[in-house]
């Protein structure tokens, strides 16, 4: 028996010269990293916490929702003050970063090139935050915001605002205009006017822009006979720069075409004598002469004045609101190009004093719908102003938040509040 166990050692340790065994390691495994879980936020968290109450004793207290609340206010608050503090930054001489802004952040960036600064920056920040209110009846629920535009000229966000603003002011003025004249006189017309600048293939400068108005300023005088026995309303506009759909023919002016659109209300027109007349000013102020000279009865349906001034008045301030631009060099040329000058100019009877805008409480759209009577109260800092006669009045700060915010504490568009025109040509 003791025969057989020392053979099967033998046979498995290999004996050296001294016939001493010698010890056989078995081969170890290969060797592989097994990949771990991954850690969650929340599992970090805690671990981290646990690990810093085993170190420093005691214990972690989290923050209560109020006081969550009130950090995410603040940074809120901080995301907007952004504009104001570019505004230090532009008077500081130091450039903001326009690359977190997009498209707008190139346009921003070539107007603040060109000395436009502070343009470049409410174009920048346009429609970036809002002006908060709420129901007075039923604050919870009803919650409401209103844009901050940034009202400069060709910006997209602000467009229907601008052509709403013109619409309700000047629609106004011409029908005050037309009741004083007891209608439309025999002989007279209502009708739609155009007036084109041909282009010589350079950039739109403010100089170019004013010598146009100047231009129609002066021909329509000369055309009508009498400086004050007509009415007229016109638009500056420039051509698209991408052009008309299916526009395969080379383009010569590429979309620099100035021209304007016009709501004109006086005696009849000789097209010869204006399109005349309208070469001769042009050559006289640009050296070279243009034909764009076009005008368009305007039909009144079943004696439907208003209605008609209605529909024309839309239609050319449809103009205000159509993006004329697809690249940021070209918009960016155009809101230089339009700097410190109107684009819509008033002569004759229609130049008068716009009506003022009354100042009322602004009514809760929700509960007017279930006919409550309720209005939108808004949120700002108010104080009184003396004015230079003596007399105090009082003056809101509006707090501005940004929209992400408003709208994630459930905050909506202010709309159906009866502050939107009706566009069409019938009804209040």
């Amino acid at each position: 028996m003791a025969t057989v166990a020392n053979n099967s050692f033998e046979s498995a340790a290999p004996v050296v010269g001294s016939g001493v065994p010698r010890a056989v390691i078995p081969p170890w495994p290969v060797f592989a990293l097994a990949a771990t879980e991954e850690e969650t936020p929340q599992e970090r968290e805690l671990r981290l916490l646990r690990e810093l109450e085993k170190r420093f004793g005691g214990h972690a207290v989290r923050k209560g929702a109020w006081e969550r609340k009130e950090d995410q206010e603040r940074e809120w608050l901080r995301e907007a003050s952004s504009e104001r503090e570019q505004h230090w930054l532009a008077e500081l001489g130091l450039e903001p970063k326009w690359d977190v802004y997009g498209f707008r952040g190139q346009v921003a960036k070539i107007l603040w090139q060109r000395g436009l600064k502070k343009k470049a920056i409410r174009f920048a920040n346009c429609n970036k935050c809002g002006r908060a209110g709420k129901c007075r009846r039923y604050p919870l629920e009803h919650k409401f915001f209103v844009p901050h535009g940034c009202e400069v000229v060709f910006c997209k966000e602000c467009a229907q605002q601008t052509r709403r603003a013109l619409f309700e002011a000047y629609l106004a003025v011409i029908l005050t205009a037309i009741e004083k004249c007891g209608g439309i006189p025999r002989g007279w017309i209502l009708s739609r006017v155009n007036f084109t600048l041909r282009s010589d293939g350079t950039e739109i400068t403010p100089e170019r822009v004013k010598g146009m108005n100047r231009a129609v300023r002066a021909v329509m005088p000369k055309s009508v006979g009498s400086r004050h026995g007509y009415g007229m309303l016109f638009v500056d506009e420039v051509g698209s720069e991408c052009g008309k759909r299916n526009y395969t023919r080379e383009r010569k002016a590429h979309g620099l075409n100035l021209h304007c659109h016009g709501l004109y209300f006086g005696p009849s027109l000789d097209w010869w004598r204006t399109r005349d007349l309208w070469m001769q000013e042009t050559k006289k102020r640009f050296g070279m002469p243009s034909r764009g000279f076009y005008y368009k009865n305007i039909r009144v349906r079943n004696g439907d004045v208003p209605g008609a001034v209605r529909h024309a008045l839309n239609h050319m301030l449809k103009y205000v609101s159509k993006p004329p631009a697809v690249t940021p060099e070209r918009l960016a040329s155009l809101i230089a190009a339009f700097d410190g000058t109107k684009r819509v100019h008033s002569l004759g009877l229609f130049y008068g004093k716009k009506p003022k805008h009354k100042k009322h409480e602004c009514p809760c759209p929700k509960c007017r719908a279930r006919e409550i009577v309720s209005t939108v109260s808004f949120e700002g800092s108010e104080f009184l102003r003396r004015r230079r006669d003596g007399v105090l009045y009082p003056v809101c700060i509006p707090r501005l938040l940004p929209i992400r915010a408003l709208r994630e504490q459930g905050y909506e568009p202010l709309s159906g509040d009866g502050r939107t025109t009706n566009f069409g040509s019938g009804g209040p």
